[in-house]
């Protein structure tokens, strides 16, 4: 039991920091793009066509892993007042059987989208020639890490107590 739980906080940890690197490089990429292409369009008489795709296949990314950071910190679909008027163990029965129905939503999201990934990925984006599976993709990745936060709090919660589960205010959330 231990490792599984030595296991769970290894992998909590390196999707946060990649959720945290995801948002903090595409955070400075559409800032860079959007800055550039203004800058182009008042310089140069026009922008960049290529910066009217990138923020659309950039912003999917940088809204995906916010939303796994919230989820790790317990910030994303919590019912908090539920749980102060339950017990102990009915607290963290509740707590547990909430992130089982979650994870399990997200899971299914995750799956769904993939699939519509395959199909948008027939379109390509007019410039960059991209697929428009690449928010769909992002999508799929989300929903799975949430799900696997999601999991790894209810793991803790249930084998340490409600004491262990990750929350923060959002005052005091930083990338």
């Amino acid at each position: 039991m231990l490792m599984l739980l030595q296991l769970v906080d290894v992998v909590e940890k390196v999707i946060v920091r990649l959720a945290r690197f995801v948002v903090i490089a595409s955070g400075i990429a559409l800032t860079l793009v959007t800055t550039g292409n203004v800058i182009a369009r008042y310089t140069l008489s026009g922008g960049f066509s290529f910066a009217q795709e990138l923020p659309m296949l950039i912003f999917p990314w940088f809204i995906l892993a916010g939303i796994v950071l919230a989820a790790h910190v317990g910030g994303h679909m919590a019912v908090e007042w539920l749980y102060d008027k339950l017990g102990q163990r009915l607290r963290i029965a509740a707590f547990v059987l909430a992130s089982a129905v979650s994870a399990s939503a997200f899971l299914v999201l995750s799956y769904q989208a993939m699939v519509v990934a395959e199909i948008a990925g027939v379109e390509h984006s007019p410039v960059l020639q991209l697929p428009n599976s690449v928010g769909y993709y992002s999508l799929a990745v989300g929903a799975f890490l949430v799900a696997i936060v999601t999991v790894s709090v209810a793991v803790r919660v249930l084998r340490f107590g409600w004491e262990q589960r990750t929350k923060v205010g959002a005052e005091e959330m930083p990338l």
